[in-house]
């Protein structure tokens, strides 16, 4: 009986180290490392074009470091919006393959018309990333990549790949560095009034700097206000080319001083005929016209007005 003690002990000995393994998944196969939807980096890409379900196509392009849009106009372009989807796409994890070499991706709800992303890159390759349904699991939606096959991609993702025209464009037609403001001049049909600094400021420091409002002491906050209530005025529909603005008639010219490179950026403002209910603006050296809406303008235009009436 002694005989069989040490092959008990190891039998023991054995079955708890496989107990132990168990419980350290040691015998579990690994999953596989998530993919990149995307296997480039944000330097290989040359350009994208974005195609939506009304199958409406805008393209970007990238060169010497510097962004445009080529489609379906060369529209200025929201520099945020472009970093982050960028960014956005080369996150996008690619989830296990569903079918490779289809035949058939109608079945996933793959069109070739829209839903589509393609990519260019520095080298002349082309990819090209097509979206379906959303899976039975309600938490992604298939793609078809480069061709090859069907995977899924998380579906929260898409409404940040899937952008269109007007979210890449700059809808924002005021744009200057407050620390280099020195005035702001709006001369309106019914209200004109003029912002200007005492030029006693310490340098790069705005809030010391004194201010006046038609000439009556405001507070260097109130200032900042003004300012920013014009800068943050966004066209609320699509822009046009200035040049094909009809019959304008003016509305408003501001004048805005930068005195630490002593310039000045003078916007106009035109209404037309037809439209009423628009203020075309047109920034100083831009083929574009931005629409805001006439109550953003009468107000921005009433507001320096009554503030200089104010105060003593």
């Amino acid at each position: 009986m002694r005989k069989w003690i040490p092959t008990v002990l190891l039998l023991v000995v054995l079955g708890a180290g496989i107990i132990y393994a168990k419980s350290q998944n040691f015998f579990r196969e690994q999953a596989p490392a998530a993919r990149q939807l995307v296997q480039l980096t944000k330097e290989d890409i040359a350009s994208f074009a974005i195609t939506g379900k009304d199958g409406t196509t805008v393209e970007l392009a990238q060169r010497d470091g510097k962004w445009s849009m080529s489609k379906p106009q060369p529209y200025p372009l929201n520099g945020y919006t472009i970093d982050n989807w960028l960014a956005a796409i080369l996150d996008v994890k690619l989830g296990e393959t569903v079918e490779s070499s289809p035949k058939d991706v109608a079945k996933y709800g793959i069109s070739a018309t829209d839903d589509r992303i393609e990519i260019k890159t520095r080298k002349g390759d082309v990819h090209t990333f097509a979206f379906g349904e959303t899976l039975p699991s309600g938490d992604a939606a298939y793609v078809l990549s480069d061709k090859k096959e069907v995977a899924s991609v998380p579906i929260d993702t898409l409404s940040g790949l899937l952008l269109g025209t007007a979210d890449f464009t700059d809808t924002t037609p005021f744009d200057w560095d407050d620390a280099k403001l020195s005035g702001i001049e709006w001369e309106g049909q019914k209200a004109s009034w003029m912002l200007r600094s005492s030029g006693n400021s310490q340098a790069g420091d705005s809030a010391s700097t004194s201010w006046t409002l038609n000439g009556k002491s405001i507070a260097s906050d109130m200032a900042t206000s003004l300012s920013q209530q014009i800068k943050n005025l966004a066209s609320n529909q699509s822009l046009r080319k200035a040049s094909e603005l009809s019959k304008p008639v003016h509305r408003f010219t501001l004048s805005v001083s930068l005195d630490q490179d002593d310039s000045q950026l003078v916007y106009q403002g035109w209404t037309l005929a037809d439209d009423p209910n628009t203020v075309w603006v047109v920034p100083p050296q831009s083929n574009w016209a931005y629409g805001l809406p006439v109550a953003d303008v009468n107000r921005i235009e009433q507001n320096g007005h009554d503030q200089a009436q104010t105060k003593k």
